[in-house]
């Protein structure tokens, strides 16, 4: 083999090695983004990462820089379509360089031992020595790219079986998952670096002068592996033990919003039951001021009488006891703050949602509508609601003026703007209120759907019935 066909073989190993490297990080970014944003995502970014081949194609262009530039590509690409949310790309990124480094490592010792043994067969004095050394180098550079191809699919096998679910991360959480990606990249470069350094007249090889490197370096390239896999296990144990927290927490909202209904509601049939039980002593006390014949005290008397029975009085009659208490109890609040509050609500005995999910659906978005509605202008106070039909499905809609400003807790999606039309794709829980209401529709089998656009928020909730008499 001559000198011009090996580089020639050389070139295009390397162009299919980068082409596997695209290949093998869509994969990586299949597993963290694919059940979120869809195939079209993935190509997408994967269009990003195909530039590193064609940097590679540049012989001015050294190789941290391609690595670099697809870097900043791909954060770009996910800051305009995820609305800024780079946490879990920068993750996936660091994740990429560390297993192609660990991956490089595990198979360069393996070459070089495979190399050295078929050059040490070979015959010096031979005239066809430098045909059969460059042939021994196509070899092992096959053999090796073939090996790192291997370990790096085993490498992002155990990674799929070990992530159940999408995760999500802040900033805390990438610098955890990714301290050890960060020195298993800083070790192959190293290496790289180490591997064969000029000392005055000699060359320093750092395999053949360190021959314990050709084991030394694999052991800690999978030690490394290992503890990013188990950092990765862990984190997402955390996540799991966070969310049942967090519905632990829900659930017992859910309890103490339904408790306090009951008691409003109690204390409303109470209050009926004592006006009831006063009505006799009413009449008397009025008979008897028409006796004395003070007809201005019985107009008096009888007025403060019919502000007590208005306050007992339903201004909604929805059909339910439940909702019944909370619509009226929500109108009142909404009426002293000086709020319009229409409602178009009918709770029909064919209905199969639990009056008791109803209630905290209603109770926890109504509250939401009206603290935005205090924060306005007394002209712009204003709250719809809505329960709507389509087939067997259940539609609340909720809708209320507010600032403009969605105001989220920290750890949350955010969304990138306020005042505009629309929302991002992503968009979570506002506070325990929707979470609340996010369950019970879960647990129905529908969705909770949240649209802000100018000043006008909108919470739509779809509950499925389980059946229809």
């Amino acid at each position: 083999m001559s000198l011009e066909k090996f580089v020639l073989y050389s070139n295009i190993g390397g162009g299919f090695h980068k082409v596997l490297q695209v290949i093998l990080f869509l994969v990586i970014w299949d597993i963290f983004y694919r059940p979120e944003r869809g195939r079209r995502a993935l190509f997408l970014a994967g269009g990003f990462a195909a530039v590193n081949v064609l940097l590679y194609v540049c012989p001015i262009v050294p190789g941290w820089a391609r690595y670099v530039v697809c870097a900043a590509l791909v954060l770009g690409y996910c800051r305009v379509r995820y609305k800024g949310c780079m946490e879990k790309a920068v993750f996936t990124l660091l994740l990429f360089y560390n297993f192609h480094g660990m991956s490089f490592l595990i198979a360069s010792s393996i070459y070089q031992v495979l190399v050295d043994a078929m050059l040490g067969g070979l015959d010096v004095q031979d005239a066809g020595y430098m045909a059969q050394m460059y042939q021994v180098q196509i070899v092992g550079q096959m053999f090796n790219l073939l090996l790192y191809t291997l370990v790096f699919i085993v490498m992002i096998y155990i990674l799929k079986k070990i992530v159940n679910s999408p995760l999500t991360m802040n900033l805390q959480d990438v610098v955890f998952l990714s301290a050890l990606n960060v020195v298993g990249s800083m070790l192959t470069w190293i290496v790289i670096d180490l591997s064969a350094v000029p000392i005055e007249q000699e060359i320093f090889f750092l395999f053949t002068q360190k021959r314990e490197m050709v084991w030394k370096i694999p052991m800690l390239a999978v030690l490394l592996y290992a503890g990013e896999i188990s950092a990765i296990i862990i984190f997402q144990r955390y996540k799991e033990l966070q969310g049942e927290k967090e519905k632990n927490f829900v659930e017992k909202q859910q309890m103490k919003a339904m408790q306090r209904r009951l008691e409003e509601a109690e204390h409303f049939y109470g209050s009926i039951r004592k006006a009831r039980h006063e009505m006799k002593s009413h009449m008397a006390n009025i008979k008897g001021l028409v006796a004395g014949e003070k007809y201005g005290e019985v107009e008096k008397y009888i007025g403060k009488l019919d502000e007590t029975i208005q306050e007992l009085d339903y201004k909604f009659s929805t059909g339910n006891a439940v909702t019944d208490v909370i619509i009226n109890d929500k109108y009142r609040r909404a009426a002293k703050a000086g709020i319009i509050f229409g409602v178009q609500f009918a709770y029909k005995e064919t209905d199969t949602i639990s009056a008791f999910d109803m209630g905290i659906v209603l109770h926890n978005l109504l509250d939401n509508a009206i603290e935005a509605s205090e924060k306005l202008e007394q002209e712009k106070r204003r709250i719809s609601l809505n329960l709507r039909r389509k087939e067997h499905f259940l539609l609340i809609e909720v809708e209320n003026n507010f600032d403009g400003k969605l105001a989220w807790k920290n750890g949350e999606t955010l969304p990138a703007t306020t005042k505009q039309s629309g929302l991002p794709d992503i968009l979570m829980e506002h506070g325990i209120g929707l979470k609340n209401v996010k369950e019970v529709a879960e647990r129905y089998l529908g969705y909770m759907d949240v649209k802000a656009e100018g000043e006008i928020f909108k919470v739509t909730v779809m509950l499925q019935q389980k059946e229809i008499s």
